[in-house]
């Protein structure tokens, strides 16, 4: 980065502004007031003001609209497909919200950086009100996939308050405070799997409930960054530079079109594969293959026929501290987006169908991730040799995930054993990455960078979703019936009743089965525990295999 300090005067006023070059070429004047200090430049009293406290406050409450948007219908699908299903679209729900993440992120980041933080914030706030209106209101799944996309885009705005608080905060000082928004979260976060379950279970909204929560939390922050959050203005940012207008038309809007048609074509092509067409078809191969290449022209074009402001700078990729905390934070996102989609799954279907019971249990995702966060905020302050920790950390990540390839029916300790340190190291690691491409990339380009990261990472885990949902999905329809048949029709069952027991064993739930017994249960229940241990454990090998 280029920096030099110079006066800038106009018509009405003098402003000494410092003079930047971004990382994708453009100079800009910055006025230095709208460039923070250490600690100690800050004015007395500034980390207990109303507006400081309040827009963390906003922080934390946008994050959890961002988790009550995903982490409770993630949980609960199968038992929403019950209610206004089926539906052989069920993948998408989850799906779309991390490809919509995917391309907000992108966008959020160029985005607020050409016209400030706070109307980015409180747009994709709003488009998370509209999504959690949709969802309430939902009787289809379809409608509901419309809703998880707003809430998708919506929460790579309320994700990426490392733009915002490192805007606010000294860089020592980033680790602790992002952990607290963090740790703002972990009601849902973490006992989102058993609050989504407990509103079916005991309200007569049932899961519709996830969705009010996001409209009361959406409208709280809103209020709090309209009326406490002022970040640098525009014109700050760009002293005597080009208007608003000239700085949107210059975008890359011909970078856009192809990064999101190249993102969406591959990840239909992968959700399709092995369910909705098997994976040798023309559907499957020529999405896929069209999309790898759209991105891949995505990436020549930014290259060479870019014109105006490249919508991923390539030489953003020259730093080679910022690869290695994309490659990091895309690897971690891979492991948490397919977890939370396939670990109610693993349960229920290996260990117990109580459907309270596995809400607990999945609380092991978001509890471990959380723990992992919390720690790792603070590592990235407190403890030297960040790079260390992040190998270290890759390296039990692997043989903590890679170990629940060996789950059965008799290992379920160990099983939520593994878990847990699975997902705190991935916690770990995720929350080195967000605050610390705020160390390696300057100022200006804060925002640019955490888009591109938060980009990177939400396609690694949408692929890496779609990949180990279609394995499961495959295996199970493949074997389930030839496991549980025979032993659910000697007990007693009338095969004309198969169909819905096959539909109760998803969804945990058997009073709808004609003819059903405790002892046709218990019987069915021994035969799915004696088989389906070994088919997580292939979702497992496989999907790690194919990612």
């Amino acid at each position: 980065m280029a920096a030099e300090k110079v006066d800038s005067a106009s018509s009405t006023e003098h402003v000494e502004a410092i003079k930047q070059v971004h990382t994708d070429g453009t100079v800009d004047m910055v006025d230095t007031h709208a460039i923070g200090g250490e600690l100690a430049d800050m004015p007395k009293g500034y980390f207990r003001s109303v507006n400081f406290i309040g827009t963390v406050i906003a922080v934390c409450t946008g994050s959890i609209c961002a988790y009550l948007g995903w982490v409770l219908p993630a949980n609960t699908l199968a038992l929403i497909n019950q209610d206004i299903g089926p539906s052989p679209n069920l993948g998408w729900v989850g799906t779309v919200w991390i490809l919509g993440s995917a391309v907000g992120f992108l966008l959020v980041g160029r985005l607020s950086d050409i016209f400030g933080r706070k109307w980015m914030v409180i747009g994709t706030t709003v488009l998370s009100i509209v999504g959690n209106i949709v969802g309430a209101t939902a009787h289809s799944i379809e409608t509901l996939i419309a809703a998880n996309a707003c809430n998708g885009v919506a929460a790579a705005g309320q994700l990426s308050f490392g733009i915002v608080l490192g805007e606010l905060v000294p860089n020592k000082q980033r680790g602790p405070i992002v952990t607290l928004v963090f740790m703002s979260s972990l009601p849902f976060a973490v006992f989102g799997p058993i609050i989504a379950r407990k509103f079916i279970d005991s309200t007569a909204a049932g899961w519709r409930w996830s969705y009010y929560l996001g409209i009361i939390f959406g409208v709280i922050t809103i209020a709090l960054y309209q009326f406490l959050y002022h970040p640098p203005t525009y014109n700050q940012l760009h002293v005597n530079g080009k208007t608003k207008w000239q700085a949107f038309k210059e975008l890359d809007f011909v970078g856009i079109f192809l990064f999101i048609a190249g993102c969406v074509l591959f990840l239909i092509g992968v959700s399709w594969g092995g369910q909705v067409y098997p994976w040798t078809s023309a559907h499957v191969l020529c999405t896929i293959i069209i999309g790898i290449f759209t991105l891949f022209a995505f990436g020549l074009y930014e290259q060479y026929l870019c014109h105006t402001i490249p919508l991923m700078p390539p030489r953003l990729f020259k730093d080679v501290g910022f690869v290695a905390i994309v490659v990091a934070a895309c690897i971690g996102a891979m492991v948490y987006y397919s977890m939370t989609i396939v670990w109610p799954t693993l349960i229920t279907t290996v260990y117990t169908p109580d459907v309270i019971a596995v809400g607990w249990q999945s609380s092991v995702v978001g509890g471990g991730v959380l723990l992992g966060q919390f720690v790792g905020g603070l590592a990235l302050s407190y403890l030297p040799k960040v790079k260390w920790q992040c190998i270290t950390l890759a390296v039990l990540a692997t043989a903590f995930v890679g170990s629940l390839a060996a789950l059965g029916p008799d290992t379920h300790t160990f099983v939520i054993t593994m878990g847990v340190l699975g997902c705190f190291v991935i916690g770990w690691i995720d929350n080195i990455t967000f605050p610390g491409v705020t160390l390696v990339i300057e100022p200006q380009d804060i925002g640019l960078a955490t888009g591109v990261l938060g980009s990177i990472r939400a396609l690694g885990g949408a692929v890496a979703q779609a990949i180990y949902v279609s394995i499961l999905t495959n295996k199970s329809a493949q074997f389930i019936p030839s496991m549980v048949t025979p032993a659910a029709t000697n007990a007693g069952l009338p095969a004309s009743s198969l169909p819905a027991l096959f539909q109760g064993l998803t969804l945990g739930n058997f009073t709808a089965v004609p003819g059903i017994n405790t002892q046709i249960i218990a019987a069915t229940g021994i035969a799915r525990l004696q088989h389906m241990g070994k088919l997580d454990g292939v979702a497992h090998v496989e999907g790690a295999e194919k990612v």
